[in-house]
């Protein structure tokens, strides 16, 4: 080997390949060359002869159509740098794979390909993905997550370095982003291959653009020691807002060994005391355990310290006038005798009408006496849910959509959605909990939810229902490709994007429950329709209404 060459360290023993003569490639000069069907890019410079993936990281473009100075190859198309000696990336986002070059005593030169072993490989990607997600450099961060999966990585492995990054960094505890990425991480299943990648990379941008540049927020330690009830003691916590505290003992509960099911009772529990900011108390502790059931319940003391703000500091909607009335009609109901019944429900128990018909009516009071006499004549509580998830399903698809452009009132498509997927989050607890007076009380709420979405019909004609040609009769795969559809970028702004996300996924389960295609028929005009994607214009008319003393309708 002469003094005209450079191997990469990690270069592996292969076969080289000759690739030409020194003669043809001057001092300063490029060429490109073929290699077992990949192109690279030949330099030739004073430290000597290099070769380089010619295809620039970025998007692609070939680097030999690029400016060499020095040792600096400069991309023609973005100007990202790149410095041939060892491929390090001096502007943009990515280094660039070299390879080992050999140029022998009359000239000739070979390439010895450098393909290292995946498991080398994943701890580099790794932490090259971790500085895309930092940066939000979503380029980089899709590129890495293809060749982690080309790598043989988890896929759920790939999801913690979201939640590892986003989680501690979320502002109020968690958000759409991620809760977003339980909903991605499900639909992974759907896909082979490099296409996995497609949920995955979603999820993680939604991280990468909501906690950037944000700081990271610390826990307390642990409790050293439990006190005699810590369940009663967290949720007294909660219900006095007292964060810290409540982190501390949720988090010294994990280190004494307290397992999913024992931590799941806990958070059923503070979800349930009220209507928790639409829904999203009960809808993000959900995504929060389906996740910890995919990534392993060793990562608990991240999620679930984390998910607290969120719940703690969460409007307290049943306290909220507007609630009152719907507080009004089942405040003689008493929760523990509506539990037991519930406990032992009349299977042949079916909605007469009267149910559905107050949920979709506009009097608050009877939707709550409606839903309490349901379950007093037998219905169990996952019957309730059906009848609110056929109302909200209803709703979606006879909502008048010019409400989108009514910027005076604070209602649309998305809080529609949260009627769906708070009965969805509801059924979650109640699957893991049963008919207890507190899953009582957390199944009226999404009944109120389900009436409170109709305020836009108060106030609008009703608009004519939607019948849509279901794209297949079979419900797994009609809810699959809204899932699909729900991940190509037909938003522009995130949180629509994770509404729609969300929605897909919770509106597949509640499909293959009722046997009906309904609520996926609801979600698809949803997805299909127009809908304010920015909020800018919305805010400015009602910050105006604000400051001239107009008061939301409703209230």
């Amino acid at each position: 080997m002469s003094a005209h060459s450079a191997t990469p360290a990690d270069s592996p023993t292969v076969e080289s390949n000759i690739v030409g003569n020194l003669a043809e490639l001057p001092l300063g000069g490029m060429k490109l060359v073929k290699v077992e069907n990949r192109r690279l890019c030949l330099v030739h410079i004073s430290t000597g002869v290099h070769a380089l993936d010619n295809a620039c990281p970025h998007e692609g473009y070939g680097l030999t159509t690029g400016q060499l100075d020095g040792e600096l190859l400069t991309c023609a198309w973005h100007n990202w740098k790149f410095r041939v000696s060892d491929g390090r990336c001096v502007i943009g986002e990515e280094n660039v794979r070299t390879h080992g070059v050999d140029v022998a005593d009359d000239g000739t030169i070979s390439i010895t390909l450098n393909e290292p072993d995946p498991a080398e490989l994943r701890p580099q990607l790794l932490a090259s993905l971790r500085r895309g997600i930092e940066r939000d450099y979503i380029g980089q961060v899709s590129r890495d997550i293809v060749r982690l999966l080309r790598a043989d990585a988890n896929p759920g492995e790939l999801i913690w370095e979201a939640v590892a990054y986003g989680a501690p960094r979320a502002e109020f505890g968690w958000g759409h982003s991620i809760a977003s990425l339980t909903d991605c991480l499900s639909m992974v299943d759907h896909y082979d291959g490099d296409d996995r990648a497609l949920p995955i990379v979603q999820a993680i941008a939604g991280v990468a653009e909501g906690e950037r540049d944000r700081q990271t927020r610390s826990l307390p330690d642990p409790v050293s020691t439990l006190p005699p009830d810590p369940r009663d003691a967290f949720r007294r916590l909660v219900e006095s807002e007292r964060l810290e505290p409540a982190q501390a003992l949720v988090r010294g509960a994990i280190h004494s060994g307290a397992d999913v099911d024992t931590m799941r009772t806990w958070f059923t529990d503070i979800v349930s005391d009220h209507l928790l900011s639409y829904g999203h108390g009960a809808i993000y502790a959900q995504k929060a355990f389906q996740l910890l059931d995919r990534i392993g319940w060793d990562r608990a003391d991240t999620v679930l310290p984390h998910l607290l703000p969120t719940i703690v500091y969460g409007t307290r909607e049943d306290k909220l006038p507007y609630a009152t009335m719907f507080m009004r009609g089942w405040a003689a109901s008493d929760l523990v005798a509506l539990a037991e019944a519930a406990a032992s429900p009349d299977a042949a128990w079916t909605d007469d009408g009267r149910l559905l018909t107050a949920l979709l009516g506009p009097d608050r009071t009877e939707a709550a006496r409606a839903a309490v006499a349901a379950i007093t004549a037998g219905a169990s509580l996952d019957a309730v849910l059906d009848v609110v998830t056929a109302a909200v399903s209803e709703r979606m698809l006879r909502y008048v959509v010019a409400g989108e452009r009514d910027f005076h009132d604070d209602f649309g498509w998305l809080d529609i959605t949260h009627g769906m997927t708070y009965a969805n989050a509801a059924r979650w607890h109640l699957a893991h909990a049963g008919p207890t007076p507190d899953l009582v009380r957390l199944v009226l709420w999404t009944a109120f939810l389900a009436n409170w979405t109709g305020r836009h019909e108060w106030h609008t004609t009703v608009g004519r229902r939607d019948e849509i040609e279901p794209r297949s009769h079979d419900l797994a795969a009609y809810g699959r490709s809204l899932q699909h559809e729900a991940l190509l970028d037909g938003t522009t702004a995130f949180i629509v994007h994770a509404h729609a996300v969300k929605m897909s996924v919770s509106a597949t389960e509640e499909a293959l429950r009722l046997g009906s295609t309904s609520p996926l028929d609801a979600t698809a005009r949803f997805m299909a329709a127009p809908k304010l994607e920015r909020f800018v214009a919305a805010t400015v008319t009602r910050s105006i209404d604000f400051l001239s003393g107009k008061t939301q309708r409703d209230c």
